[in-house]
């Protein structure tokens, strides 16, 4: 889309039209304009022509007035009510042109049968005012340059048809009617300047607007790509870890439960070293989508904690909610039955899974979702201590077995995983 703008904002000053696509968008925003504006311009051209008959009556005198009289506030104010009438709210362009026009056309004949009716000395005056009424008119509307086409060519051949078939134009006096004629036609280049402009405005915006969406599509493409681990399209740590934090908090606003899972791949180290890295990464996308699977259907987030270590975290989720969640997890992945090429045939991969739990409240007690963390961590290698594939809990404790849970570390007799 950017390249047809920026055709459109480097075409040449004579070609008004926009490329095919832009142009029909551009009309379809521009199709429909509030009609006050045009209404209260009518308002005022209206109003001026009934102050005019002022005018008309010192030059007509008291018995030659009825006719500008009859005229004025017989012809042209039904015309140019019903006019202001018809735009009401959001008219389209069409219409606004329609009634602009007609407006126009009534108050030039208006005008040059006062001229043909008026005393010699003030004929002239009235050849004015009849260019005067379009020329006043056509700028003040904003109307496209197409209609503005419109609306002046008709309004000049009503006016040099009239001119010449009321005997206004002679050969000894042609000169001031075929040079005001001329103002007629000038509202044609503010017209075309107006709409020119008006289309570069419209250009530019639309490249901000498709400037800005590209900008948040790519932000939010970075967003994603620097909460989301590269292999598994799980949430990796960070996020992970920022969405605890959040989650913790609104927990002890809500005096809710909480539920921390982590979950490590039993013998991975051997995988990888029996199998190659290759073969590794392919275990770790299919755990990984399983655990996504078992994690959405209990309502929480899972994540690649780290290696072959993932996390999961489960908002509203009691100890024995929690529990449930870790043993569904360790069952769907034990379904998988991958071949783990380091142990026996018949022994597929297995996970082992820490689970733990709290509620908001006790972190009023220095609960903190470190705390949760290190909970899950500790049941975690207490089940890896018990023999792998299996389910452990932990209930967190403020800065509790910390000490603990390195020994549990330190001491596992099991080969590192």
């Amino acid at each position: 889309m950017l390249q047809p703008i920026e055709a459109g904002l480097s075409r040449p000053w004579y070609r008004l039209t926009l490329p095919d696509v832009l142009e029909a968008q551009y009309r379809i925003e521009t199709a429909r304009q509030d009609g006050f504006y045009v209404q209260s311009w009518l308002a005022v051209f209206t109003l001026f022509n009934i102050l005019s008959l002022v005018m008309d009556r010192e030059v007509f005198g008291p018995e030659g007035f009825v006719v500008p009289l009859a005229m004025t506030l017989g012809v042209f104010c039904p015309v140019a009510l019903a006019a202001i009438a018809s735009l009401r709210g959001r008219p389209t362009m069409v219409r606004i042109s329609g009634a602009v026009l007609a407006t126009a056309l009534v108050d030039i004949v208006v005008v040059l049968n006062s001229a043909r009716l008026a005393p010699a000395p003030h004929t002239d005056v009235y050849i004015i005012i009849a260019t005067i009424v379009p020329l006043v008119v056509g700028l003040i509307a904003p109307l496209p340059f197409r209609h503005s086409l419109w609306f002046c060519g008709c309004s000049f051949a009503l006016y040099v048809g009239l001119v010449l078939g009321l005997g206004l134009c002679t050969a000894e006096r042609s000169g001031l009617p075929l040079l005001v004629s001329g103002l007629i036609l000038v509202p044609l280049k503010l017209c075309y300047s107006r709409e020119w402009e008006a289309r570069k405005t419209f250009l530019i915006g639309l490249r901000v607007k498709l400037q800005a969406e590209a900008l948040a599509r790519a932000n939010a493409r970075l967003t994603v790509l620097s909460e989301t681990d590269s292999l598994t399209t799980l949430s990796n740590r960070r996020h992970f870890t920022e969405r605890l934090e959040a989650a913790w908090g609104l927990a002890a606003e809500q005096d809710a439960w909480l539920g921390v899972i982590l979950i490590d791949i039993d013998h991975f180290k051997l995988l990888n070293d029996t199998a190659g890295h290759a073969e590794g990464d392919h275990c770790l996308v299919a755990v990984a989508a399983a655990l996504q699977a078992s994690v959405e259907a209990h309502g929480g987030l899972a994540a690649r904690y780290g290696g072959e270590e993932f996390a999961v975290l489960l908002p509203g989720a009691e100890p024995s909610a929690a529990r449930i969640a870790g043993e569904a997890i360790r069952a769907a992945i034990a379904d998988l039955a991958i071949r783990h090429p380091g142990l026996s045939a018949e022994t597929p991969l297995t996970v082992s899974v820490g689970v733990t739990a709290a509620r908001g409240r006790t972190r009023d007690f220095g609960i903190q979702a470190s705390d949760l963390l290190r909970a899950a961590d500790f049941a975690l290698y207490a089940a890896k201590n018990e023999g792998r594939n299996r389910v452990e809990s932990f209930m967190p404790a403020a800065n509790a077995n910390r000490p603990v849970a390195s020994k549990a570390r330190a001491h596992t007799a099991l080969p590192s995983a």
